[in-house]
């Protein structure tokens, strides 16, 4: 049974306007109460009658020429309470210890800072190797796969301006040193939602990573997958749909709306 399903059989009057305030709020523009009940297959007048209590409480509001509705002042202030509220190690580490704990390798949080990555929160699997990404370390962008997971997302001046001032300096056979060629791999990575490192810093170690995006949907960290290169090309479908979906659960809890960035694809 489905959700729409659920929400007809139920009496909870709560369930169904939260699922209605959902409605509105994933919505690109107002909703009357004819679209309302096409979408959630209730009744007209008990969606009427859900919205007016909602309205008196300030939670949605009604155009009153197109006697249209959409999210009102109320929710939008709880809504952004939480979210200033929201800490992104916090909201990250559950994840990554599950990202952990499935994998057998090193998870990895990390923030963009003047150039680089710095390493923020890492979580350790059962068959993890040691690495030298310790909490506090810098990290090139260009042949890290939070670093790519970062640039892909950034606009193409930043982008430029970032290799402008770092350079794109060879640290293995595989470190891609040509700013067109990196190019090309960002628009992959924009396209796939996941950044792959084949030992392109660190010979014999690779990553997986995916970006993650606030309520505004700009980039604000990445997390990755990292550990011996064939441990993790050996499960790569597996580690690439588990980054990806940690991914978009940590973008969510910042208060990221998928629709937001449609090329983001999960």
């Amino acid at each position: 049974m489905n959700q729409k399903d659920e929400l007809v059989k139920t009496n909870s009057t709560l369930e169904r306007a939260l699922y209605l305030l959902e409605q509105l709020a994933l919505a690109e523009g107002k909703l009357g109460i004819r679209e309302l009940a096409e979408s959630v297959n209730l009744p007209k007048s008990t969606i009427h009658r859900i919205l007016e209590t909602l309205q008196k409480a300030g939670f949605v509001e009604q155009d009153a020429l197109t006697e249209k509705y959409s999210v009102g002042l109320k929710a939008i202030e709880i809504g952004m309470s939480g979210l200033m509220k929201a800490d992104l190690v916090e909201a990250s580490i559950p994840h990554l210890r599950d990202l952990a704990a499935t994998t057998g390798q090193t998870a990895f949080l990390a923030v963009y800072n003047e150039g680089e990555i710095v390493y923020i929160y890492k979580a350790e699997g059962t068959s993890s190797v040691i690495t030298n990404a310790n909490l506090g370390t810098r990290n090139p962008m260009h042949c890290t796969g939070l670093g790519k997971a970062f640039l892909a997302f950034l606009s193409l001046e930043d982008v430029d301006k970032i290799m402008g001032q770092k350079g794109l300096t060879r640290y293995t056979d595989t470190t891609i040193t040509d700013q067109q060629a990196l190019l090309q791999e960002l628009s992959k990575i924009r396209q796939a939602g996941v950044a792959l490192n084949r030992e392109e810093h660190d010979q014999g170690l690779s990553s997986i990573a995916a970006p993650i995006f606030n309520y505004t949907g700009l980039v604000v960290a990445a997390i990755s997958v990292a550990g011996p290169t064939d441990r993790i090309f050996d499960n790569q479908e597996q580690i690439e749909n588990l980054v990806k979906e940690k991914s978009l659960h940590i973008s969510k809890r910042l208060g990221f709306v998928q629709t937001m960035r449609s090329m983001f694809i999960i």
